[in-house]
């Protein structure tokens, strides 16, 4: 079996974790990167891997971590945050719309700025060491509206924008660029509150393994731009896109 350099950021728990677990035991080299050092360092102890102290908004750090290493050949840039709290939650202000600054850059750089830097400072390397996979994990809340949570909404319609927009130019050079769209998933980014509000509306939570699923379906499919939507009773599928007007 051929031993594959593998990079998962926010790796240290959830979605992350599982994808990092999964590839480790395959027998990957496996680097893991968050800025949660305890439990990133636990879980590559575990798992025969590597951890790395990574704040995925630092260019710094991303221009660091990429000369530390040698070409990855698959990539999860997995690292998400949502705006906290119970996402259904009815908000306590009489604002229509309540905006915290500090908490919007949070998001914002967190979700959108720790994809672009990845694949700024990666991809170069890994098309000149023959290409590779870059894997984005986005949200069904970049497909559809997510009015509880708009702030979180535009960050992912970002990402899959900047994925559908660029994979095809790096593809010319081997570089597989697509997103997975999960649903709510059983992760610490769904707390149990909202997590028991959604099943009430009779909707099922999603596991972590069949987010993994999806994310392997991503890496060997190789198509570039793709949407992986991943809904909870339904097969992994890619979203369609748009008829675009005459």
């Amino acid at each position: 079996m051929t031993q594959h350099r593998i990079l998962i950021t926010g790796g240290a728990s959830g979605i992350g974790a599982g994808i990092a677990r999964h590839w480790a035991n395959m027998g990957n080299d496996v680097l893991i990167t968050d800025v949660d050092d305890a439990l990133g360092t636990a879980l590559a102890q575990e798992l025969g891997a590597t951890y790395q102290h990574h704040d995925v908004t630092s260019e710094k750090q991303w221009k660091e971590l990429a000369s530390q290493h040698k070409p990855f050949d698959v990539v999860f840039l997995n690292a998400g945050v949502a705006s906290g709290g119970n996402i259904f939650a009815a908000a306590a202000t009489e604002s229509v719309f309540e905006f915290d600054l500090a908490n919007f850059r949070r998001v914002s750089s967190i979700n959108i700025d720790g994809v672009v830097f990845g694949v700024a400072h990666l991809a170069d390397a890994m098309a000149k060491n023959g290409g590779g996979d870059i894997v984005v994990t986005a949200s069904m809340a970049g497909l559809f509206p997510i009015q509880a949570d708009p702030v979180y909404g535009l960050t992912k319609h970002a990402v899959l924008g900047f994925v559908k927009s660029l994979a095809p130019t790096l593809i010319e050079h081997n570089v597989c660029l697509s997103a997975i769209c999960p649903f709510f998933v059983d992760t610490p980014l769904v707390n149990a509150e909202s997590q028991a509000l959604i099943r009430e509306t009779g909707f099922d939570i999603l596991t972590v393994d069949q987010v993994i699923d999806a994310a392997q379906t991503a890496v060997a499919e190789r198509s570039a731009g793709a949407q992986w939507v991943i809904f909870p009773g339904l097969p992994v599928v890619k979203a369609p896109e748009p008829a675009l007007l005459p």
